[in-house]
């Protein structure tokens, strides 16, 4: 048997330190937001419960003076009244003295002056005698014995006094013999300074017990408040730790969703509210890769199944965005079936340094219509290089028709002059675009400057010959407008079975509720509402091009021309 080995418990401590810190993390992991929010909650509330109570405390004490239930015995005024009993008695046996023993010389001023003193005397006990019922026990005897012994000497002295006025020496004489008087003011006295000693002693003491339970009590407030400003940055932290740290991880976990990287998971460690919220996301990140697969799978398929309808696709993609200083632009194509879709646009720059916005609707879905709408495309593009006047080019553009007699587009042809915001343009029976422009001074704060209506009819074999068909008319944007062209899919968008077509008054009122009117939030905004209004299902294609001046907006990445949304990057 091999010898025991022995164990080095430093181990076991850090396991156990270890395993202490993975408890509480699947502790917090597992309390709920709620019940962590309940727990700090209620901590402040027992603070503030607590510091309620000395507070109160400290009123109530304040409140009673020092001395707390002791005031009337112990009150200022009732020592300040004993001492001054003291003095006025003192000054009554001596003013007595003066008259007993006063010559006929002295003897009416002595008379008045121990007159006055006994008044003074008698006023004060007067005051001590209202006294008595308010006072403790112990004090009320103490006084009660004082004010006997004063009626005593007063007795003996006023009895010595009529002897003075009767002029019985004699008797006066027998009356002062042991000095009974005299004896009797000494007692009173020695009884009063113990009562007033008594008095000041108990004053002071009640005095020091009172500032002694003032202090406790500013401590106590102090530590409390010291608590409770200590647990304000406790509480921010942990409500940074529970609640916006993880927002902000999700948050920058779903922009980064959002901006294309659909490969790393979402995940989210925390309150089980927000690991759920995590939980969702990622099962919408997962379907967004699925449904992002079966989209490739079904775009291989069609360029194996169907060249051709690939190709149509790929001809049909507009062209990569002109740089144009000072202008920003964003568009968007939704077809409505399929990949192939009747609308179509483009921006193409012009030899003369202009550059032309191109959008397109040819009747009807499906490659037909493409390989019609390629036609038209290519067409318009050859005219505008060749002369970028936009009703010839409508005009040749037009040729096209005139082995598709069931088929007719309508076309808007835009020529920008970037420097002067000059615009040149023929319209073809295509839905007006809009020059908007923000404006707080109107309702919902945009304004719609102008429309580009119809300058002539839709492109058919109708008017291949007709002269003049279509005419070129002027408008301009001043910096800060804008420029929106679309399809009628936008306008027309309405749920099934219903005739409630969302209409440009329906995309204006969401457009207003945009906190900044630029081409890139236009354009979302506008199909999202679009979207909605049909309800996830849209009856016809849906183009938008918008075009600012005077927006120096870039983009946060460049939008390639098969993405279906772009920026002139200034």
């Amino acid at each position: 048997m091999s010898p025991p080995v022995a164990v080095d418990p430093a181990p076991r401590s850090r396991r156990g330190g270890t395993g202490v810190l993975s408890a509480w993390h699947r502790l917090m992991t597992r309390t709920t937001l709620q019940r962590r929010v309940s727990v700090l909650g209620l901590t402040f509330l027992l603070i503030v419960l607590v510091l309620t109570a000395v507070l109160v405390r400290s009123l109530v004490t304040s409140s009673q003076g020092p001395g707390g239930a002791q005031e009337e015995t112990f009150d200022r005024t009732f020592t300040d009244q004993v001492g001054t009993f003291q003095r006025g008695l003192v000054v009554a046996q001596v003013a007595h003295q003066g008259f007993i023993t006063a010559d006929d010389t002295t003897y009416a001023d002595r008379r008045a002056a121990r007159a006055k003193a006994m008044a003074d005397y008698a006023r004060v006990r007067t005051q001590l005698v209202a006294r008595l019922p308010a006072l403790d026990t112990p004090t009320r005897r103490q006084l009660t014995g004082v004010l006997d012994g004063a009626a005593r000497w007063r007795s003996l002295a006023d009895g010595q006094a009529a002897l003075k006025e009767a002029s019985n020496q004699d008797g006066l004489s027998a009356s002062i013999v042991n000095a009974p008087a005299t004896t009797a003011f000494g007692t009173v006295y020695r009884d009063v300074a113990v009562l007033h000693q008594h008095l000041t002693t108990a004053r002071e003491e009640a005095t020091k017990q009172y500032q002694d339970e003032r202090n406790q009590t500013r401590w106590s407030q102090f530590v409390v408040a010291a608590i409770a400003l200590l647990l304000v940055p406790i509480a921010l932290h942990l409500v940074r730790r529970w609640v916006i740290r993880p927002l902000d991880a999700l948050s920058a976990q779903l922009v980064r969703v959002g901006t294309g990287d659909l490969q790393t998971p979402i995940a989210l460690p925390g309150p089980p509210e927000l690991a759920a919220v995590a939980a969702s996301a990622e099962m919408m990140r997962r379907r967004i890769l699925d449904e992002l697969a079966d989209a490739v799978s079904a775009r291989e398929a069609l360029a194996q199944g169907q060249p051709l309808v690939a190709e149509v696709r790929d001809q049909l993609a507009a062209h990569d965005l002109p740089v144009v200083a000072g202008w920003s632009s964003a568009a968007a194509l939704r077809p409505a079936e399929g990949l192939l879709a009747g609308d179509w646009y483009d921006v193409l720059p012009l030899p003369d340094g202009r550059f032309a916005v191109v959008v397109a609707d040819v009747s009807g879905h499906g490659a037909r219509a493409g390989i019609v709408a390629i036609q038209l495309k290519r067409l318009l593009e050859a005219a505008l290089h060749l002369a970028p006047e936009p009703d010839l080019a409508l005009a040749m553009a037009a040729r096209v028709f005139a082995d598709e007699a069931e088929r007719f587009a309508s076309c808007v042809v835009v020529v920008v002059d970037p420097d002067s915001g000059t615009v040149r343009y023929a319209n073809a029976g295509h839905p007006a675009p809009l020059v908007l422009r923000r404006d707080d001074a109107v309702e919902g704060g945009i304004r719609v400057v102008g429309e580009l209506g119809p300058t002539g009819p839709l492109l058919s074999w109708l008017h291949l010959d007709v002269p003049g068909s279509w005419r070129t008319e002027t408008a301009s944007m001043a910096p800060g407008s804008l420029l929106v062209v679309y399809t009628d899919g936008l306008t027309e968008a309405r749920p099934t079975g219903t005739t409630d077509e969302l209409g440009i008054s329906g995309v204006l009122q969401a457009l207003r509720r945009l906190p900044e009117l630029t081409p890139q939030a236009l354009v979302e905004e506008a199909l999202e509402v679009a979207r909605r209004h049909s309800g996830g299902r849209a009856r016809d294609d849906v183009t938008l091009v918008a075009l600012a001046r005077g927006s120096a907006l870039p983009a946060a990445r460049p939008l390639g021309a098969r993405d279906g949304a772009h920026e002139l990057r200034t």
